[in-house]
């Protein structure tokens, strides 16, 4: 009986080679951190139950964020926020307070971009109490002003508003919605 060039151990280390190459190779593509095609970076820094306060370049409070946790990516330099709270100062430092489930603060830190079941209630003492729900919010903290071009609920003692879009002064307390707007008044007693 004549013997094959390759012996039965040979082959069967070649099929065991082969396999552990096919492994390791599956084992990496599914580990490595993809999201719709774009590799992710890891945050160069995480802040966890963090309150930072920003001042202007007066050094005058610019704003006060609180939160659970806070990452940088260090590709883009963006911020990534999970439930941020912000309190933002207007003229006669009374705060505003502003809410989300998610923030991004972008490169140039000009803007604060929120989304997610945003809300942003006036200071207690500052009347007429009013309060501000969205979905998405653009918070300029350097000049104490926001915007939104999602549908928005404004309440007051008396009135309901909603409308699609918004701008908004905090400092003067001044609301405008832009478009689709309805208003409902209600007497008070």
């Amino acid at each position: 009986m004549t013997h094959s060039p390759i012996s039965w151990r040979t082959g069967l280390t070649i099929a065991l080679l082969l396999g552990a190459i096919a492994s390791g190779w599956s084992v990496w593509q599914q580990s490595r951190p993809v999201d719709d095609g774009v590799l992710k970076t890891r945050p160069d820094y995480v802040l966890r139950d963090f309150e930072i306060t920003s001042l202007d370049k007066q050094g005058k409070e610019s704003f006060t964020l609180r939160g659970p946790v806070l990452q940088r990516d260090p590709a883009d330099k963006t911020m990534e926020l999970d439930t941020p709270l912000f309190l933002v100062p207007d003229r006669q430092n009374r705060y505003w307070q502003v809410s989300a489930r998610h923030g991004v603060v972008p490169a140039d830190g000009s803007q604060l971009q929120l989304r997610g079941q945003v809300l942003a209630t006036s200071p207690a003492d500052a009347p007429p109490a009013t309060r501000i729900e969205t979905e998405q919010l653009n918070l300029f903290p350097g000049e104490n002003r926001a915007t939104s071009s999602a549908a928005v609920a404004i309440t007051r003692p008396g009135l309901t508003m909603n409308g699609h879009g918004m701008q908004a002064d905090f400092d003067r307390q001044q609301i405008s919605l832009l478009s689709q707007v309805r208003t409902r008044y209600v007497p008070q007693r």
